[in-house]
């Protein structure tokens, strides 16, 4: 498997980390800068890229991402950014 994810909260992907093997990047969108700097101090994985963000506007592009965890699909924000045949997943699932 190959791919992007974008993991909607800090919790979610502190939760989530260990499903996303295979997994090319990991984009963690979080509203709280300080949340943020804790994420970067607790997990340490290449594949993670961090950014201030949250719904309901996405700060990534048309079609992007795989998986998005930590929302539910339908919303039209995040049908906006996954790609063809990604999928939405609510976080804990």
């Amino acid at each position: 498997m190959s791919g992007v994810v974008a993991v909607l909260g800090a919790q979610a992907a502190r939760q989530g980390l260990a499903r996303f093997d295979g997994y090319d990047e990991i984009v963690v969108l979080e509203s709280s800068v300080d949340e943020l700097e804790r994420l970067l101090q607790e997990l340490a994985d290449p594949r993670l890229d961090y950014l201030l963000g949250e719904l309901p506007v996405l700060p990534l592009p048309d079609g992007s991402v795989d998986l998005v965890l930590g929302a539910e699909a339908g919303d039209p924000e995040v049908d906006r950014v996954l790609r063809s045949g990604g999928r939405a997943e609510a976080a804990g699932v």
